[in-house]
């Protein structure tokens, strides 16, 4: 079976990449921006079939998949960080609303043309709900999204779902929530908190942890679980379009702190920082998972305390090395 992962050589790509090495006759297929480090990747990347492709060009995107002719899609390319988008809004829409027509176009013609007919998982975000959904959210709320990465993430997503009712193409949509583990960047707080308690570890920090709002409240999902649970809508026959992608439980800020203190030994001083905060942090964000573990069977596996100690550990062996 061939799969092709957009996006393979950042922090979801890299685990999806390694989880699908563990699944007997999947040929990985692998889009990677070209000139990029593939730091990610470098312990499987003799295992894949590394292509070097701008997503927002489509005629590159279009031979590719052409040349490719893949069974299963995974669209995980894409800019993901909210206060980029606020900075660069007409570089995430750009990248994130085209770079995915792109793909969607490419697998029209394909499928016209040659009758293969992969399915394709677009991602989207649970921050595509906005903040005034009762919770835990449900995939039947309003779409209200609050910043432009969520905007440019409705609208993949709406164009996803077009394609599957008008041209056919077996697109699926899934909204994660918010996920971590080891490689992700430090602008998001579990790896952010993760590197702060490794820089203390290795005695490069003062014993203060700089933090925004204590009290957000947050569903966080380890990223190993969330690709099996891509690979699951994947390989599934699901009645469907869209799923939501969490764990169903709910952590605070503070919380994190708590268990970084109890899991590496290191108790600190918290110090607040305003520009660490963002509009909505104060509030309850959680997804319901019912129908992904209805259509799928998935359901998380990993506890939030290995996920944090995951992370911890990757950031002390790479301060270690620097």
């Amino acid at each position: 079976m061939r799969v092709l992962v957009s996006g393979i050589d950042g922090f979801v790509g890299s685990h999806a990449a390694e989880f699908l090495l563990g699944i007997p006759g999947v040929e990985i297929h692998g889009i990677a921006l070209p000139g990029g480090t593939g730091k990610n990747i470098k312990s499987v990347i003799s295992h894949l079939h590394l292509h070097e492709v701008d997503m927002v060009d489509a005629g590159a995107v279009e031979r590719t998949i052409r040349d490719v002719l893949p069974e299963k899609i995974l669209h995980l390319a894409g800019q993901a960080f909210v206060p980029t988008s606020l900075a660069d809004p007409a570089g995430t829409f750009r990248t994130n609303i085209m770079g995915g027509v792109n793909l969607l176009e490419a697998v029209r013609k394909m499928q016209e043309k040659s009758g293969t007919k992969p399915t394709v998982l677009l991602i989207s975000t649970g921050e595509v709900y906005g903040h005034g959904a009762s919770q835990p959210v449900t995939e039947e709320a309003p779409l209200l999204p609050c910043n432009p990465y969520a905007a440019s993430k409705v609208s993949i997503d709406l164009i996803g779902q077009e394609y599957r009712r008008t041209f056919g193409v077996d697109v699926l949509v899934a909204r994660p929530f918010n996920h971590a583990g080891p490689r992700q960047s430090p602008v998001f707080v579990i790896a952010d908190f993760g590197r702060q308690f490794a820089m203390m570890k290795r005695g490069k920090a003062d014993r203060v942890m700089k933090v925004g709002n204590l009290e957000a409240r947050r569903d966080f999902t380890d990223v190993r679980d969330v690709v099996r649970a891509y690979w699951a809508l994947l390989t599934h026959p699901c009645s469907h379009a869209v799923f939501n992608v969490s764990s169903g439980h709910i952590l605070t800020i503070r919380d994190l702190i708590t268990l970084y203190e109890e899991i590496t030994g290191i108790h600190v001083t918290v110090a607040v920082e305003p520009t660490r905060s963002r509009s909505g942090d104060g509030l309850y964000v959680a997804g319901s998972n019912a129908r992904l573990v209805a259509s799928t069977g998935w359901s998380p596996q990993i506890p939030i305390r290995r996920t944090l100690g995951d992370v911890f550990d990757s950031w002390v062996e790479e301060i270690a090395a620097e």
